[in-house]
């Protein structure tokens, strides 16, 4: 009987090792079909993204399908906690927006901005800082307000012409709101309270904002 008893636990313990080991095979299967999923749909994103010069000579077709891909890939990420993760600290460069204002269409082609526009934030002093390139290198520095623990009131401090050259203090009504609705080491999606879509890629992870501008 003793025998028996024995035979039956060891065959039990072996049951146990084997589901186990069955669980942990089919955790790290779906763990990694979801992260290649999620790679998936970044570069739909960004492969779209790219045919539309920043936005620019994007059509309402193709904002739609833009907004669409984006909300794809918001999807993948439950967790609504940007603020508090260090991925969304460092240099990025914006890829994509609906922003009239930052593309400049309202402006000749020739004042628009050709070359790279870059966002730093930098959440543990809770600063932002824009950059432009070519033609104007315009800059504006803001402080920010968490409202959740993804989103921030935006309040814009000096406004720079030139790279600086010339700087002017921006007024009290130049503010606005900014939620991150996804974020990892190289991709960020934010929307702004006035309905534009903004997306970008890490450029330089180690950049922060320690002085103020």
């Amino acid at each position: 009987m003793e025998d028996a008893m024995e035979f039956a636990k060891q065959k039990s313990s072996e049951v146990e090792e084997t589901i186990k080991s069955v669980t942990t095979r089919t955790t790290s299967r779906s763990s990694s079909n979801k992260r290649l999923n999620v790679e998936e749909l970044k570069e739909a994103l960004l492969s779209k993204i790219a045919t539309v010069e920043r936005g620019a000579s994007a059509s309402e077709e193709d904002k739609e399908e833009i907004d669409l891909l984006a909300q794809k890939v918001e999807n993948t990420q439950k967790r609504k906690n940007a603020l508090e993760t260090e991925e969304i600290n460092g240099k990025w460069e914006l890829m994509y927006t609906t922003s009239a204002s930052i593309l400049g269409l309202t402006k000749p082609k020739i004042f628009q901005p050709s070359g790279p526009i870059y966002q730093t934030i930098d959440a543990r002093n809770l600063r932002a800082f824009n950059s432009e390139s070519a033609p104007f290198f315009n800059q504006v520095s803001a402080e920010l307000t968490p409202t959740t623990k993804s989103s921030v009131d935006v309040q814009f401090k000096k406004f720079g012409l030139f790279g600086g050259l010339i700087k002017i203090n921006a007024p009290e009504s130049a503010k606005g709101k900014l939620d991150t609705t996804f974020v990892d080491e190289d991709l960020r999606i934010s929307r702004g309270d006035k309905g534009n879509l903004f997306v970008l890629l890490m450029r330089d992870r180690s950049a922060n904002l320690d002085a103020e501008y």
